[in-house]
């Protein structure tokens, strides 16, 4: 390690030094200021998206929650939602709310691209994971009840197997069932039951167990 004599010789050194490596300073430099740039160009931009979309969701729940609310704003104010601001959790919720209430009416085909799309949206890096779990989830019931099993046990494949809420287990089991295949079920059920804290899913379980082993 070099020793200078005075402050001069240091100034020096330090000159030298900032002359024999300017490039890639001022490389570094420019990088670092374009990711703090990007960053706070980025949460500027989210933000201000979230409250634009905050804005149109509470017009499309206040109008869906009231029995005279216009079914045609409703329309107009969710295809704001999902045309402008898809990536928000407002939009994204509200499709899950519509999917819910289309599949609770019986218009599974109609559930069905709600609860896809939303999967689309909220999946991926900048994605949000319990959204994208309650899509994949709705999707696999609604493929259960339209008696696409195969449909059902694919889309429930990309759930971390170490992690997997009884819910999922239990859904497997039953896609696992229609396609005949009771001792993968049985072993599905299984987990669920090892899992779940609920008492009547545990008995609702339990019945699923004794129909096939009887």
């Amino acid at each position: 390690m070099a020793d200078y004599s005075s402050d001069e010789e240091r100034f020096a050194a330090f000159v030298n030094f900032f002359k024999d490596h300017k490039n890639t300073l001022l490389i570094s430099f420019l990088a670092i200021a374009t990711i703090l740039i990007s960053s706070i160009s980025y949460k500027t931009y989210n933000t201000s998206q979230n409250l634009k979309a905050g804005e149109i969701y509470d017009t499309w729940f206040v109008n869906l929650s009231d029995e005279s609310g216009s079914a045609l704003v409703d329309k107009e104010n969710f295809n704001k939602l999902q045309e402008n601001y898809p990536r928000t959790g407002y939009a994204q919720l509200a499709r899950m709310i519509r999917g819910s209430s289309l599949a609770r009416e019986g218009d599974l085909d109609a559930a069905l691209i709600d609860f896809k799309e939303l999967l689309d949206v909220s999946s991926g890096f900048f994605g949000n994971d319990m959204l994208s779990s309650i899509a994949k989830i709705n999707i696999a019931r609604i493929e259960l009840s339209k008696e696409n099993y195969s449909n059902a046990l694919e889309v429930l494949e990309s759930f971390n197997s170490g992690a997997e809420h009884p819910l999922v287990y239990e859904v497997k089991g039953d896609a696992l069932v229609g396609l005949e295949k009771n001792k993968l079920a049985l072993d599905q059920y299984s987990l669920a039951l090892e899992n779940s804290q609920n008492e009547s899913q545990k008995s609702l379980l339990k019945m699923k167990i004794n129909k096939i082993n009887n």
